[in-house]
């Protein structure tokens, strides 16, 4: 893969923060599906969560430094590294960081996947990494796609849910029905609260977040609620989280499946750790597109 070679570590916080892209991008194979949940826009460069959902049992293994290639329609190469990596039962999600930033001029990244292994466990011994036999998986993703936000729709007048304990696997390829692309975010002077993507399953749903720090670290904590137009209101439980300098990231799971009816989904998040830093509330209402017959 061309490109040169980055030394210092990537510079992803709150400070040379460039926007959000909301992402459609889905591969399927017969055994496993790659999507591109975000782009995330920084001054030196551009983080791309990816989920990787297989059907086959066990652990997923995948090192974007050689197996993921990215390029756009203008001509840039990116050079690849590893920022985060969420493992679950017949799923995994990594961040990408790609180098340079996106020239302004171009209109499409185009990335290919290859390389990612099931790792599966003998009953005595080291896990064997078998690839598996899809091959590569080819994304395209549109830089300029349509808006996601929509008004936040009012808060149902009922008690709040209390939480839910999450399901193990959340995440199955069996059972995905679609991705909501978000791709929004609300910033102030202690960072940013960034909503990627919502990925809906036959019984549940799952919601990727990001905080990019300003001087002052922020994570996840406090309260998330979420609810659509219709009415209904979904348990939030916390699947993942992972920080590091700059950053947090982390999946929460909401339960029922969102309602097919619904066209708007509200989101509020509060009381972000720790406190004084990035209280909130932050409020969203995000486009729900019908579901595919």
């Amino acid at each position: 893969m061309s490109g040169t070679t980055v030394v210092e570590p990537p510079s992803r916080g709150q400070v040379g923060f460039g926007g959000l892209v909301p992402c459609t991008a889905v591969a399927h194979g017969e055994s496993a599906m790659v999507a591109v949940l975000a782009v995330e826009h920084h001054a030196e460069g551009l983080a791309v969560p990816l989920l990787v959902l297989s059907q086959a049992p066990g652990m997923l293994a995948w090192e974007v430094e050689g197996g993921l290639e990215a390029g756009d329609d203008v001509g840039t190469q990116y050079f690849v590294r590893g920022l985060s990596r969420q493992a679950g039962l017949g799923s995994l999600q990594v961040t990408a960081w790609l180098e340079p930033a996106v020239p302004p001029e171009a209109r499409r990244l185009e990335i290919i996947a290859s390389g990612i292994q099931r790792v599966s466990s003998p009953r005595a011994g080291i896990g064997i990494e078998r690839p598996l036999p899809d091959g590569t998986w080819e994304l395209s993703v549109e830089l300029v796609p349509d808006r996601t936000a929509m008004p936040v729709p009012d808060e149902p007048g009922t008690a709040s849910l209390g939480p839910a304990a999450p399901r193990v696997p959340a995440r199955g390829m069996a059972g995905f029905r679609g991705l909501v692309p978000v791709g929004q975010a609300r910033v102030q002077s202690g960072g940013a609260v960034c909503i990627w993507a919502v990925e809906r399953y036959q019984d549940r749903a799952v919601m990727t977040v990001a905080v990019l720090r300003g001087e002052e670290g922020a994570g996840l904590g406090g309260t998330v609620e979420v609810w659509d137009d219709r009415g209904g209101r979904y348990h939030v439980a916390l699947l993942h989280e992972t920080s590091r300098d700059g950053w947090t990231e982390g999946s929460l799971e909401l339960v029922p499946a969102l309602d097919p009816r619904a066209r708007v989904l509200g989101v509020r998040l509060a009381g972000l750790e720790p406190p004084g830093v990035m209280d909130g509330p932050f409020r969203f209402g995000v486009a729900l597109p019908e579901l595919p017959e």
